[in-house]
């Protein structure tokens, strides 16, 4: 019998943190050479149909040009690039200080300037309206013409953004209302979602007044605890906002070993409750160094190139209607951009690969629709609940396991049952006596979950060589109904996701299953509910992605392999046309009906007759 597991520790909820969300997006779809994969043992089980956004992908930027670049005599400098990045939409700060700098002086120079050069070339803006200025907030050590992250005066905030949204009302139709309201340095001395959903119900209504066909988005949230957003909810203003606007970062995290594609998962799932919308990714990145996020830079500007065009895709696929890099230019210590710092703020001429990156993208989609993904990944299902022997609650009496004839696939499921009646972490644990091994090197593990709508976390605990026991989040308990939650389980996890340490932060194969989990992300929750599980499964193979698109009768395949792979894919024509992810172009010449494609982690466009 196994040692019973201590409490799954509690992780904190910063913005910007990674967490091992459900949803993982296994986009993979041809034969790898002399890789044919073996039959399943358990025929796969379907996978969900993705959620691709309905609109044409739509790839933006944050260009920061009214607030960051200091000569509004040639904005026309950095706007060209903007042109030549083929972005349709940027997001841009209206800064309270620059504006209005004081209660009785307001200033258009720099957003005057900027709007100037990016309208004039049919660049729609989305506009971002705050934060504080000094001289409106109780706080007073902030200087009073300045920025200022604490709370603002309510009366003073509308006035502002009536001055904004009046003089810019005939071009900008899109209004963010605030900065991540939920991050503890955006908005100061604490988040506070009551205050800022007062902020959100009464700019809204001033936005709306004067143009009433405006559409506000909420301030940029985390996407990874709904507690936030759901306060938001609770204090009445879910109606006050048309658009989600979510900032998924997982860096320093890979975009798959991050599954940002389930990013918007645990988001969608609470609006299913309050009312569905649209959802915007409205910043998302990488650093090609070190930076606020990644002391130790683990990523360089090759790797910031992929991981751009993988995570833009991946967003995309999985529902995001819009999506904006964050950021167009470097800053000093924070080496985002898709152009180095060089001598200073307006020096645009240094460009990274992630600059050619979003061109080529942006180029390579134009008109391009969406067809599909297909999985050669073996799905093969190491638990089918039909049973409950061996499974025992662990020290903590917050639910039951029983069987239930409510099943996905064959006989049976498991009903499990819970009770969370503190405001504290809840959760409750069901622990193997004989852990399941997982065979081989598998990349990912899901779950069946008919939901009940509560957004709680399924998590597994897996022992590995070394005796370390990890947690992984499977993903969001959803709405009513069959859902297959699942997460890569071959990364470094993070300190609050070590359940018995010992080792490296990363699974040591060969590995087992010690218990599943269900966990009460939003730690406010007291309440009790029923889900049912039913069909564990291990997902393994090579790990290769292609994405499907097509234009004018022509296929678009986009492939990538983080650790490398050789593929052969099934064409009709005589040769495809291989563009690189920076743009370079080459024939790809046809063999026996295949191109043969050598792949790696900066991803490349295959256009091809089917």
């Amino acid at each position: 019998m196994s040692h019973p597991l201590p409490a799954p520790a509690t992780t904190a909820h910063p913005a910007r943190i990674r967490r091992a969300w459900s949803g993982l997006i296994l986009i993979a779809a041809m034969l790898l050479t002399g890789a044919t994969p073996p039959p399943p043992r358990h025929p796969p089980a379907a996978a969900p149909a993705i959620p691709v956004a309905a609109t044409p992908p739509d790839f933006g930027l944050n260009s920061h040009l009214a607030t960051r670049y200091p000569d509004p005599s040639s904005m026309d400098v950095p706007a060209a690039l903007v042109t030549e990045l083929g972005v349709g939409w940027v997001r841009e700060d209206f800064h309270w200080h620059r504006v209005q700098p004081r209660p009785d002086a307001w200033d258009w120079t720099f957003t005057d300037a900027a709007m100037r050069a990016l309208l004039g070339r049919g660049v729609n803006v989305l506009g971002v309206l705050g934060p504080s200025v000094g001289w409106a907030t109780p706080f007073g050590g902030d200087t009073p013409n300045d920025v200022s992250y604490y709370a603002p005066d309510e009366d003073a905030f509308v006035e502002y953004v009536r001055g904004v949204v009046t003089r810019y009302r005939r071009y900008i139709h899109h209004w963010e209302v605030w900065n991540e309201p939920d991050h503890p340095i955006f908005w100061r001395p604490a988040p506070d979602a009551a205050a800022y959903t007062r902020v959100l119900i009464r700019s809204a209504q001033v936005i709306r007044e004067i143009d009433p066909d405006a559409q506000v988005l909420i301030g940029g949230i985390n996407p990874y605890d709904s507690t936030f957003l759901r306060a938001v909810a609770e204090n009445g203003g879910w109606d006050s906002f048309d658009i989600l606007a979510i900032h998924p970062y997982v860096n320093p995290y890979a975009p798959e070993d991050g599954n940002l594609a389930a990013a918007a998962d645990g988001i969608r799932a609470l609006a299913q409750q309050y009312g569905e919308k649209p959802i915007w990714v409205t910043e998302v990145g990488w650093a090609s160094g070190p930076s606020d996020r990644d002391a130790a830079g683990r990523a360089d500007e090759e790797q910031q190139a992929s991981y751009l065009v993988r995570a833009m895709l991946m967003l995309w696929e999985a529902g995001a209607e819009k999506i904006f890099w964050y950021s167009f230019k470097d800053d000093p210590g924070n080496p985002y951009g898709l152009v180095r710092l060089g001598s200073g703020r307006t020096d645009y001429s240094q460009r990274k690969p992630a600059f050619d990156a979003l061109r080529t993208l942006n180029q390579q989609l134009a008109g391009a629709t969406y067809v599909g993904r297909r999985d050669l990944f073996e799905q093969r299902v190491i638990v089918d609940f039909e049973a409950l022997a061996g499974w025992r609650r662990v020290s903590q009496p917050n639910g039951t396991l029983r069987a239930s004839d409510r099943a996905r696939s064959g006989a049976g499921a498991a009903e499990l049952r819970y009770t969370f009646t503190t405001r504290d972490n809840d959760y409750v644990a069901f622990e193997r006596e004989r852990a399941i091994p997982l065979e081989g090197r598998p990349y990912a593990l899901g779950l069946w979950v008919y939901g009940d709508g509560s957004t709680h976390g399924v998590k597994v605990w897996l022992r590995d060589a070394e005796g370390e026991v990890l947690q992984f989040v499977l993903g969001p308990v959803g709405a009513p109904g069959w859902h297959f939650l699942h997460a890569p389980i071959g990364g470094e996890v993070e300190p609050g996701n070590v359940i018995v340490p010992g080792g490296n932060r990363r699974i040591d194969f060969p590995a087992a299953l010690q218990a599943l989990v269900l966990d009460d992300l939003v730690d406010s929750f007291v309440g009790s509910g029923t889900i049912w599980i039913d069909d564990l499964t291990v997902i393994s193979g090579h790990e290769v992605y292609d994405m499907r698109l097509e234009r004018g009768g022509e296929a678009l395949d986009i492939l990538w392999s983080p650790p490398g792979a050789r593929v052969n894919l099934a064409t009709q024509a005589e040769a495809g046309r291989l563009v690189a992810r920076g743009g370079a172009e080459s024939r790809l010449p046809a063999q026996g009906g295949r191109l043969r494609v050598n792949l790696g982690p900066a991803p490349v466009y295959l256009w091809h007759r089917r």
